[in-house]
């Protein structure tokens, strides 16, 4: 999944990668973050991490997602629009790579 600036993904191919699940699953544990492992994915990885920080702030259930097999179809309308929700809240400096995310 490349992740350039002249590239578009839609949040819902974001939230089903194996990157963005496993930055999801790995704040979801408690777990530190482990950018050095995911090369040109490490975006990918901090969204998901990101998103599940978002979901625990706002007192959500953070759901178990699968990190080696493809992600529930019931799971993706959820995550796609929490991932929107916390790449829009992002301060000002941080637009510019989060504008390449579609809904």
């Amino acid at each position: 999944m490349p992740q350039h600036a002249s590239n578009w993904i839609r949040a819902q191919d974001m939230v089903r990668s194996r990157t963005w699940r496993q930055g999801y699953e790995s704040f979801r544990l408690g777990e530190p973050p482990k950018f050095d492992g995911h090369k040109s994915k490490c975006l990918s990885y901090e969204y998901g991490r990101l998103t599940a920080a978002l979901l625990s702030s706002e007192g959500e259930r953070l759901l178990q997602v699968p990190t080696t097999r493809p992600l529930y179809d019931t799971y993706v309308p959820y995550l796609a629009e929490a991932l929107l929700r916390a790449t829009q809240e992002q301060p000002a400096h941080a637009k510019h790579a989060i504008r390449r995310i579609r809904p």
